[in-house]
């Protein structure tokens, strides 16, 4: 059975549909499909400081280079937009056409990504695509961050929180959390994740990883 994590930090949000969630440095940016926007929100205040429209919401968020990431359609394709005028840089899209894009997270070695229905995880290259490794998990894929040394993921229906050893390459823990996580980032010491259920950002503190 996995170990229960209780929440550090919940903060409620004026959502219907809490889908992606990334850290900038600065806030925490999450998507919401209802409203189809982008909200830039205070940790430390919990309010929200920006919107920005985005058709088409759907899953996970991240940030690359400065601007933000969103998958988008039913296709699941990544939409590439900029902050400050919220206006779209470019869309790409879905490398795996026809599969359940669910989460994303990009890194200095590339964006990894996560499939539901495929219960993989893909590294491909920030510049051209490439598909550079892939890691097969047990569970299905809602949303995904990168720690120093794992992957972590939500799986959304189980509640639950789940890490990969990258250097291992494999799942070593599993925890049970509050609600139904989908959107999931990772602040530097503490894990964040979207709580469908409860309409909150919620922050756990998860064992081994920095910071914690």
């Amino acid at each position: 059975m996995p170990m229960s994590l209780g929440t550090v930090r919940d903060i409620p949000v004026r959502a219907l549909k809490l889908c992606g969630l990334t850290w900038s440095g600065e806030f925490l940016w999450f998507s919401e499909a209802v409203s189809s926007r982008i909200m830039a929100l205070d940790p430390v205040t919990g309010s929200v400081e920006r919107r920005i429209a985005c058709p088409g919401v759907r899953t996970d968020l991240t940030t690359l280079s400065g601007n933000l990431v969103q998958v988008v359609g039913d296709n699941r394709d990544l939409r590439v937009i900029d902050p400050d005028s919220g206006e779209t840089v470019v869309e790409m899209a879905n490398p795996r056409p026809g599969h359940v894009l669910c989460g994303l997270e990009a890194t200095r070695d590339g964006i990894w990504l996560g499939y539901e229905d495929l219960r993989v995880l893909d590294l491909r290259s920030a510049e051209n695509g490439e598909l550079l490794d892939s890691i097969p998990v047990t569970r299905p894929i809602a949303g995904l961050t990168v720690s120093d040394r794992f992957l972590v993921y939500s799986d959304h229906r189980a509640g639950t929180i789940n890490l990969v050893d990258v250097a291992l390459r494999r799942q070593v823990a599993s925890y049970d959390v509050a609600g139904n996580p989908t959107g999931i980032t990772w602040d530097g010491r503490r894990i964040w994740y979207c709580d469908y259920t409860t309409l909150q950002l919620r922050a756990i503190e998860v064992p081994g990883i920095s910071g914690t």
